[in-house]
C-alpha cells in the first residue's frame, strides 16, 4: 500500500511540473481565487460599488475554486462543463455538512468529543469525500457505493494524511513562526514572503494530493 501510494505521489508531482501549460493555468486560477477571497474579506459594504464588488467576489471565488479542481482532475479540457458538474455534486455535501455542524453545535455535553468529531468531519471526511466525488464525476460517473468505499480506503487516507501535512500543517507552522525585527519594513517583507510561500505550499500540496488520489482511482478501475 505504502509503496504504491508513494509511487503515485511521485507520478503526480512529475505530471504537475511536466505539463507547464496546465501548471501555469492552475496557478493563474489559484491567484485569481486568492485575490477574490482577499477582496471579499477586505471590502466593506459601505457604498453601492463596494456592495457590488462583494457580490461579484461571492460569485467569482466559488467559480474559480471549482475551475481549479476541474483543472486538477481533468488535466485541462472541458473546464467549464466539468467545474459545473463538480459544483452540482459538491452542493449536497456542503448542505449535509452544514446540517451536521448545526446538530453538533446543539450538543451541550461531551464538548471534547464533539470538538474532535467536528474537526475530523471538516478536516478529513468532507474533503476526502468531495475529492472522490470530483474524481468520479470526471471519470466514470458518480456511484455512491464506490465513492464511499474509496473515500475510506487506507490508501486514500494515507495519501490525504501526507498531503494534509503539506497543504495544512506546514503553512500553519510557517505563519505561526514570527521573525521580529527592529526595522518595520524588514518585518513586513518577511511577513509577505511567508504569506506567499505558504500560499504556494498550499497550492502544491493540494494539487499533488488530489492528483495522486485521481491516479490511484484510475488504477482501481
Amino acid at each position: 500500500m505504502y509503496s504504491s501510494s508513494i509511487t503515485a505521489i511521485i507520478s503526480a508531482v512529475r505530471a504537475l511540473f511536466g505539463n507547464r501549460r496546465s501548471l501555469l493555468l492552475m496557478l493563474l486560477v489559484y491567484t485569481g481565487l486568492l485575490a477574490a477571497i482577499y477582496l471579499f474579506v477586505s471590502t466593506r459594504e459601505a457604498t453601492v460599488s463596494q456592495l457590488l464588488l462583494t457580490l461579484v467576489t461571492v460569485i467569482v471565488a466559488p467559480a474559480l475554486f471549482f475551475v481549479l479542481q476541474a483543472a486538477i482532475v481533468t488535466n485541462g479540457p472541458g473546464l467549464v462543463k466539468t467545474s459545473f458538474k463538480l459544483f452540482v455534486v459538491t452542493a449536497p455535501v456542503l448542505g449535509a455538512t452544514v446540517v451536521a455542524m448545526y446538530g453538533l453545535n446543539k450538543v451541550q455535553t461531551h464538548s471534547t468529543i464533539v470538538t474532535t468529531v467536528r474537526y475530523i468531519l471538516l478536516a478529513v471526511i468532507v474533503p476526502l469525500l468531495m475529492i472522490q466525488l470530483w474524481i468520479a464525476v470526471s471519470n466514470s460517473g458518480v456511484r455512491v457505493r464506490n465513492v464511499l468505499s474509496r473515500t475510506f480506503l487506507p490508501q486514500s487516507m494515507f495519501v490525504y494524511a501526507c498531503g494534509f501535512l503539506i497543504f495544512a500543517v506546514v503553512p500553519y507552522l510557517l505563519l505561526q513562526k514570527t521573525m521580529p525585527s527592529a526595522r518595520p519594513w524588514v518585518e513586513i517583507s518577511l511577513l509577505i514572503a511567508r504569506l506567499a510561500l505558504s500560499a504556494l505550499i498550499i497550492f502544491l500540496g493540494w494539487v499533488t494530493t488530489v492528483s495522486t488520489l485521481s491516479i490511484l482511482s484510475v488504477k482501481r478501475t
